[in-house]
């Protein structure tokens, strides 16, 4: 169980690496067609991971999961404002929002655990 903890925060650490690469270095198909579906399915896996490492240590670890993976996508998005030629977006923490709940909830029915 210990290792999924650290997968965690491994995943989390990768996700703040990938944003501090500077916006110029984003290919534009990339960075404009596929950006919200992008931030869906990398918080999902993050979510999913969440849910893998502490569901046994949370009462509804779906609720704990998904408001920490909020959370934690807007310090994403604040971190990315001190990057050149990035930008914070409300619309990219929804986006987040919306994969760690997914996520949380497919490791929920995965592991059949009691909400």
């Amino acid at each position: 169980m210990r290792m999924h903890k650290i997968y965690v925060f491994i995943y989390l650490g990768l996700i703040l690496l990938g944003s501090t690469i500077p916006g110029n270095s984003i290919p534009p198909l990339l960075a404009l067609t596929w950006d919200k579906l992008l931030h869906v399915c990398e918080y999902s896996i993050a979510g999913f991971l969440g849910y893998k490492g502490y569901y046994s240590e949370f009462k509804r670890p779906v609720l704990i999961i998904s408001i920490s993976g909020i959370l934690f996508g807007c310090l994403d998005e604040s971190w990315q404002s001190m990057i050149p030629g990035r930008f914070p977006s409300q619309y990219d923490v929804i986006a987040d929002g919306i994969g760690v709940i997914l996520g949380a909830l497919t490791g929920s029915f995965i592991w059949k655990n009691p909400e």
